[in-house]
């Protein structure tokens, strides 16, 4: 057996709902004595089986979910950094970080579904995950979502200063491009903070993250995959519209939907 077919076990653990299975799969193939190491596909797959449980299994989805995703993204990119950002076969992508990224930004939304619900004694609560009020409970996903954010930017600039001059031998690209992060992942967070209910707290976290895409984009002199464009901007004045602050919030709003306006004048993509 290789690899592939090792993958493919795992792929039929993960398409059959048996997540544990998958994860004990993959913990044999990362021990030392294994003849057959999992590569960052296998990560990849387990990781979906995760997000896969925890958006839609209702009573069985678990608090834990995002974090031992996150653990497992954790494990793949150390691999990757122990190889000196040269093995391809651990090399993670925006999308490997943006699976754990999205397990958290929905972890607000979900938990405030479940909260309506009046579902108490599902393992969210049962487990002590989070504590205190309801309403500090919220922003949890939010907070953890931005983390995994910086934390894409981080490598990617560890990257950067790690290979300069050197170029990836498989597609000649150089490897500090291995973390794409885009404006999609900051409207994913800004979008999660704008829902979070943490009022004008929340709505100041999506304004700075804005600010963070908006730098990021002049300093990559002007790369279009992290040009903010309306739905951002949409986002920060959604998440001043759900704010508890009536004057300052439509002071805020209204800044930005004329900036947003002008950002859409000037744009040649409809789709921004």
């Amino acid at each position: 057996p290789d690899v592939f077919s090792y993958n493919n076990l795992l792929n039929l653990h993960a398409n059959r709902g048996n997540v544990d299975k998958a994860e004990a799969l993959l913990k044999k193939m990362d021990e030392p004595d294994h003849t057959i190491p999992p590569d960052a596909y296998s990560y990849t797959i387990v990781m979906n089986a995760f997000q896969k449980k925890f958006t839609t299994s209702g009573s069985e989805r678990d608090m834990k979910d995002p974090t031992k995703a996150e653990e497992l993204l954790s494990r793949l990119v150390k691999k990757f950094e122990e190889s000196h950002y040269s093995d391809i076969n651990l090399r993670p992508t925006h999308v490997t970080f943006g699976t754990v990224l999205s397990m958290y930004a929905a972890a607000d939304r979900i938990l405030k579904e479940d909260m309506s619900r009046g579902d108490v004694t599902r393992k969210w609560w049962s487990r002590n995950i989070l504590s205190g009020a309801d309403k500090q409970k919220m922003g949890w996903g939010a907070e953890n979502a931005e983390r995994i954010l910086e934390w894409m930017i981080a490598l990617k600039e560890k990257g950067k200063r790690k290979t300069v001059g050197k170029k990836d031998k498989t597609d000649n690209n150089p490897v500090d491009d291995l973390i794409l992060v885009n404006n999609r992942h900051f409207l994913t967070v800004i979008d999660a903070w704008a829902k979070a209910g943490k009022g004008v707290m929340g709505a100041i976290r999506c304004e700075r993250l804005l600010e963070r895409l908006e730098n990021l984009y002049q300093s990559s002199g002007g790369d279009p995959k992290l040009r903010p464009g309306p739905k951002h901007f949409g986002a920060v004045i959604d998440a001043y519209s759900r704010a508890d602050d009536r004057e300052s919030t439509a002071e805020h709003a209204e800044k930005f939907l004329d900036k947003s306006e002008d950002l859409f004048l000037h744009s040649t993509n409809p789709n921004d």
